[in-house]
This record gives structure tokens, sequence and C-alpha cells, in this order.
């Protein structure tokens, strides 16, 4: 896996959605890491940070899931 896998598509192609996502992300555990390093260290704050990424891991899965299978669907009407 290389480091650029992060932002392409599967064909090769800047994906903007996983360049936006994966800059949320960057930013979000740096801002995370600076409130811990500044004001020490906080459980909740770190839960807040698991919830958000797990959340929006399991969103983007469910929703290429059930655009897949809507694909696939067309497919068989065509």
């Amino acid at each position: 896996m290389k480091l650029s896998d992060i932002i392409t598509s599967k064909d090769g192609s800047l994906s903007l959605t996983k360049l936006a996502a994966a800059t949320a992300h960057l930013n979000m555990a740096i801002a995370f890491s600076w409130v811990t390093y500044s004001k020490g260290f906080t459980a909740e704050l770190w839960m807040i940070y698991g919830g958000f990424a797990i959340g929006h891991a399991t969103a983007d899965k469910a929703i290429a899931t059930v655009n897949s299978f809507k694909t696939k669907q067309l497919e068989k009407t065509a």
C-alpha cells in the first residue's frame, strides 16, 4: 500500500471525497493531540475522537455498500 492510496480511487484518479476525509481526520488528530499536550490527557476527549472516526468509517462503508447494491440492481434490470 502506498501513501497515495489514501486519496485515490480504484481507477487511480484523485478522489476529492477521500482527500476531504483524510484532511479532516488529520486536522482533527492534530487538534486533539495539541489539546492533550497542552491540557493533559482526558479520556473523554479521545472517546469523542474515536467515536467520530469509527462513526465516519461505518457511515462511509454503509453508503458504499448501498451504492454498490443499487448499481448491481440497475445492471440486472438493464
